[in-house]
């Protein structure tokens, strides 16, 4: 009997440490702008900014009235690059504003100040939450004409409703085989589309044949419950195209 129970606990532990290992197996491609959400949800982020970083809170004594939002202005005003970003996270000012007499003086007015993170934050939390404000903020934009217009037919479609800002973002999806929606620019985006005709069928169709013809695959896509819809009939042969432009240029500067 002793020997009964003392199986059953090892098929326990066991089956419990396969769980644990495919849950961190799943979760292992999760995107970094993804995990930025987890890292500034965790340190009080969206506090002042905003859910997702889209809404500043009002900020009295400030000049330009509200807590910038990261959606809006930061690029041209607040940060100019990903380093500038970083900055603002570890010090509460980066250098180039620190040393403008001018913007010190319109924030020392202020009542709400940007905290310095320096020492809290580790240098993977810091380089997750530094990709997911540039993303947000559409720091890195496409500058050729394709892939720019790509990305405007994204925002018309709300693509990015689902796949993050910019399309770099790994929501959860639950009933999912690994849990969230893919980002286009993930490592595991070419299990699911290995080339443009796929991209295009689950632009245009939901889905991919292939897929759908693998039992596994097939259970878990009718399992989940957030769907790709079919654009077919909504979405132009040229809008699609414009679309893989953009796609293409979002992986090749992963």
């Amino acid at each position: 009997m002793r020997g009964k129970a003392r199986a059953a606990v090892v098929s326990c532990l066991v089956a419990l440490a396969a769980y644990a290992g495919f849950l961190s197996w799943r979760d292992r491609n999760r995107g970094a702008v993804q995990r930025g959400y987890a890292v500034a949800g965790a340190n009080g982020c969206f506090t002042c900014h905003g859910p997702g970083g889209l809404r500043g809170m009002p900020n009295p004594g400030y000049g330009l009235d509200d807590v910038p939002s990261w959606s809006g202005g930061l690029v041209t005003m607040y940060a100019q690059n990903q380093g500038e970003i970083r900055e603002w996270i570890l010090d509460g000012l980066p250098r180039r504003v620190r040393d403008d007499p001018e913007q010190r003086k319109l924030r020392d007015a202020a009542l709400i100040r940007m905290p310095a993170f320096r020492g809290r934050l580790s240098e993977a939390e810091l380089s997750d939450l530094v990709a997911l404000v540039a993303a947000v903020s559409d720091l890195e934009t496409p500058k050729d004409d394709k892939p720019a217009e790509g990305r405007r037919v994204a925002e018309a479609f709300g693509c990015f409703n689902c796949h993050g800002p910019q399309g770099r973002g790994t929501p959860s999806n639950p009933g999912s085989f690994k849990g969230y929606i893919p980002a286009w620019d993930g490592d595991d985006f070419p299990d699911l589309a290995r080339d443009d005709a796929e991209i295009r069928q689950w632009i245009r169709d939901g889905g991919v044949a292939r897929l759908n013809a693998n039992p596994l695959a097939r259970f878990f896509l009718r399992r989940q419950k957030i769907r790709m819809p079919a654009y077919a009939g909504h979405i132009k042969d040229e809008e699609v195209e414009r679309l893989l432009d953009y796609v293409h240029w979002l992986r090749r500067g992963r």
